[in-house]
């Protein structure tokens, strides 16, 4: 057994034990999920033992200073909101490292896949979903998954989502927020467009914002989805991806589409710095079809604004 090997059955073990502990999620990784990545890490190859887990979700939930008595003890007093009490050294560590997030992460994406899971219209259509995103829990677009059902869940949560996959424009949903219906559509930039690679590494911005116009591209302005809104407003949410176009490229391709007339469809956007919908930003569109209200705006902006 290699180290790598070791300290990925260390981390399995770890999100095994957080999942068993979820309500909604462990019926998603289940059993046969984690027995079946916890036999790859043991037989496949060390140099290949990242593919033990196609998915890429066991790799998303390890901490390095998981287990660690100081830090634990450290990480306690800043999620019960008593960070003033950690010293110095234990503020810098969390800074550095962030916090578990399988104590941050794990209990939000449990708790929004519950709230999708109870409601209570479009129970079949639902299921469908959930058992989609089961079924996707052994492949690679198993975090596309997700992340359409985390936005649904997350609007679901705060009361305000009232339509899947909406009939006239196939969008995943609708929210209603002061007393209008908003189209809901939830996306990832699939594809890498930056080597994995150790070392200096210079990369060409142009490549990252374009990654971001052809996916906005393919859901509004290619007669797909949110371009049948038809006079309602529409907001996208987008996941950006590993290795994919990084944060300031996103932005910067937001305010191309927002001043090209091609997504004048597009009232706003929610950036979602991974598909875990956990750090993410609110961008209104400039000069939209439709424009959100000042109200609209400000309850977006306060649930998902930079944080």
């Amino acid at each position: 057994m290699t180290p790598a090997q070791t300290e990925l059955l260390a981390n399995l073990a770890a999100l095994r034990s957080a999942v068993g502990a979820t309500t909604t999620l462990k019926t998603i990784l289940d059993d046969a999920w984690f027995e079946s990545v916890e036999q790859a890490i043991r037989t496949v190859s060390p140099s290949h033992v990242v593919a033990a887990d196609p998915s890429g979700f066991l790799y998303d939930f390890y901490h390095p200073r998981r287990g660690v008595d100081w830090f634990e003890k450290d990480q306690e007093l800043a999620l019960s909101g008593r960070i003033s009490e950690v010293d110095e050294e234990g503020r810098f560590a969390i800074w550095l490292t962030g916090l578990d997030p399988i104590r941050t992460v794990l209990p939000r994406l449990d708790v929004r896949l519950g709230a999708l899971a109870a409601l209570p219209f479009k129970k079949s259509i639902v299921a469908t979903k959930l058992a989609e995103l089961k079924a996707a829990r052994f492949g690679t677009s198993f975090k596309n998954h997700l992340f359409e059902l985390s936005v649904l869940g997350d609007l679901a949560m705060r009361g305000v989502l009232v339509d899947i996959e909406d009939a006239g424009t196939g969008v995943d949903g609708v929210m209603r927020l002061d007393g209008r219906d908003i189209l809901i559509e939830a996306t990832n930039t699939v594809q890498k467009v930056i080597p994995e690679f150790i070392g200096v590494l210079f990369t060409d911005p142009n490549v990252e914002i374009d990654q971001v116009l052809k996916k906005l591209r393919k859901k509004v302005a290619e007669g797909r989805q949110l371009a049948w809104a038809n006079g309602r407003p529409a907001v996208l949410f987008l996941a950006r991806t590993h290795l994919g176009a990084g944060r300031e490229s996103a932005q910067i391709a937001l305010r191309e589409c927002f001043a090209a007339p091609d997504f004048s469809a597009l009232s706003g956007v929610v950036l979602s710095d991974t598909y875990k919908l956990y750090v993410t930003s609110w961008h209104a569109g400039q000069t939209p079809d439709v424009p959100l209200t000042a109200k609209e705006t400000e309850q977006l902006a306060t649930w998902y604004g930079t944080k």
